[in-house]
């Protein structure tokens, strides 16, 4: 598999450094287009597809990759990472794009291309499957490709005999230099919007942007859709922070359930967190269809609004009735769909490379299970309603739950493996309090009354001045919430309020103490989280859901009608 690798990023990096393309011009017309088309179609594969585009020096490349909407006053090229960008024109001077089109009917644009004329030097060769190449190209590229061949060759032996040699680190460094890097105009993206780092598929931003601003349709919205931990938030947010870069907008975000009555002109907004803040509530679909009507409302008062609904797929699907009946007076809030989900053989490739660098090469533990790990048992394991991006940085993030993956090929079973190491771990007693805190509170904020009577109970020894943000090990699970980083609320601030840093944590520890002690759950837990993650004997589970037993439920009926709640929540199944 190393061998496999370095070839194909040899491959990657001989093209960078050749700089001149890999043919000598791009079809014109659709038939020679659709020819050329074919004849690399066994290249291709899921959502990517054939193009043949210029780069920002002139180059030529035929590469398979997602298309995307080109908007008018703009052509679509390669960038140095051999990913579509955009090249601004003026769409007042024919021939550039008037209108907006698909990447992959480019040749309806030819002086996109620039210079799309044989050289001078080489005649095409129709039997060169690379693209007819220039022969002095061919040459140079097969001369440095030896070179780097035999350099490749070294260094795999010197890394078989020892993990820690210098030259090891150096040509990882280069080889996740040009994939795995945190530059915004990459399609593998690092990102720190959620205090955690995702992997987002740059394509759909761009397709999110382009959309946005299509003035041809008039799309005033947009609904991104991915499986729960498919980068929804974060795709949603690039989305939104682009749009603002390019129109000089205000940009604002909200729960569904906090939209405010009116918003400025010249917006765009940001809406999330639809039917839970965990999971399901079951008594969602009314407080949907309110936030629905609400954001109809200003998208017909209010000039120049632009909305990005983020939500989960299965969530989406299941509500999608209500939700479209909503939406369909005056203005459809979910016409134009952003699927996360959709096959992409080339962002496997990036996960492959992303598990290889990131998780097993740096490993320094001898015979470690994480290199029996395979990106197949990630694709195929038993958590597939959990999305990829999530998966690989939780198993980053804690590498000792791999064993424990590779038992079950389960992620969710993995952590709560993992809270059961933390919590026997005597050094990490501190955190594991915290963590039982903050999962039963819902959160961790110093201007509100610290719960010193569960402590006492579960006899814990955290106090409220015990709290530090900045201590490595609790950082692990724990981050500042979204809301607060974007009003720059200090770390120390008593508002500062401090969640888990993905839901997807905060759901894998409930699991961990709702298997360790239900009484303590149903008794003390926030009753948000309950009526989104339990559920009774009755009813069909979900991945993420449990199931309480009768004198538990029983337990629960009475705490919500001490707390005056029963009339709130008088629909749910758990109450019923």
């Amino acid at each position: 598999m190393h061998a496999i690798h370095d070839e194909t990023c040899l491959k990657w990096r001989l093209e960078k450094m050749v700089k001149k393309g890999n043919v000598d011009v791009c079809p014109v017309t659709k038939e020679a287009w659709d020819a050329r088309a074919k004849t690399k179609s066994g290249d291709c594969g899921g959502q990517s597809v054939y193009h043949c585009l210029a780069d920002s020096e002139g180059g030529k490349w035929e590469r398979c990759v997602e298309k995307t909407l080109v908007i008018e006053g703009n052509c679509p090229i390669f960038n140095e990472d051999g990913f579509i960008d955009w090249k601004p024109c003026d769409k007042t001077k024919p021939p550039c794009p008037n209108s907006s089109f698909v990447s992959d009917e480019v040749y309806i644009y030819p002086e996109c291309f620039g210079n799309n004329t044989p050289s001078a030097k080489t005649k095409p060769d129709p039997n060169n499957d690379s693209g007819n190449d220039v022969g002095l190209v061919i040459a140079v590229s097969f001369g440095i490709m030896l070179i780097l061949s035999a350099m490749a060759l070294l260094i795999f032996f010197l890394r078989r005999r020892s993990n820690n040699q210098t030259a090891e680190q150096e040509w990882n460094a280069s080889l996740t230099a040009g994939l795995l890097s945190p530059n915004e105009d990459q399609i593998t993206q690092r990102l720190n919007s959620d205090s955690t780092e995702e992997i987002v598929k740059d394509h759909s931003v761009h397709n999110g942007i382009a959309l946005l601003m299509n003035d041809d349709s008039d799309v005033k919205s947009i609904i991104v859709v991915g499986k729960f931990g498919n980068s929804v938030s974060s795709t949603s947010r690039r989305i939104s922070k682009g749009f603002q870069t390019k129109m000089g907008w205000a940009s604002l975000e909200c729960r569904y359930t906090d939209i405010p009555n009116t918003v400025e002109e010249n917006t765009i907004m940001f809406v999330y967190g639809w039917f839970g803040m965990w999971n399901d509530d079951l008594c969602s679909k009314d407080k949907a269809k309110t936030a629905c009507q609400s954001l109809v409302r200003i998208l017909d008062e209010i000039r120049n609004v632009k909305i990005i609904v983020g939500t989960r797929s299965d969530l989406y699907r299941k509500y999608y009735q209500e939700l479209q009946e909503a939406g369909e007076q005056n203005t459809s809030l979910f016409y134009h769909e952003i699927n996360l989900d959709s096959a992409d053989v080339q962002k496997d490739e990036e996960y492959l490379t992303f598990l290889n660098e990131k998780i097993q090469r740096p490993c320094k533990q001898d015979n470690c299970a994480c290199q029996n790990l395979t990106y197949e048992m990630l694709r195929k394991g038993k958590d597939k309603v959990v999305g990829m991006p999530l998966k690989i940085t939780v198993i980053e993030k804690y590498h000792d739950l791999v064993p424990d993956y590779l038992d079950n090929c389960d992620i969710l079973k993995a952590m709560r493996e993992h809270f059961i190491s933390v919590e026997n771990d005597k050094n990490r007693r501190h955190v594991y309090e915290w963590i039982t805190y903050i999962c039963l509170k819902g959160k961790f904020t110093r201007s509100e009354s610290f719960d010193a009577s569960l402590v006492q109970e579960v006899g814990f020894k955290i106090t409220d001045s015990s709290f530090d943000e900045s201590y490595t090990e609790l950082s692990k699970y724990v981050r500042m919430r979204n809301s607060d980083i974007r009003q720059k609320v200090p770390p120390n601030s008593p508002r500062a309020q401090y969640v888990f840093w993905h839901p997807f944590i905060y759901i894998c520890a409930f699991h961990y103490l709702f298997n360790k002690d239900q009484n303590l759950v149903m008794r003390h837990c926030n009753i948000e989280a309950i009526f989104e993650l339990v559920r009774t004997k009755e009813a069909k589970v979900s991945y993420f859901e449990v199931i309480a037993d009768d004198s538990m439920v029983t337990l629960f009926k009475a705490r919500i009608r001490s707390l005056g709640k029963n009339k709130e929540y008088t629909h749910h199944p758990l109450l019923n």
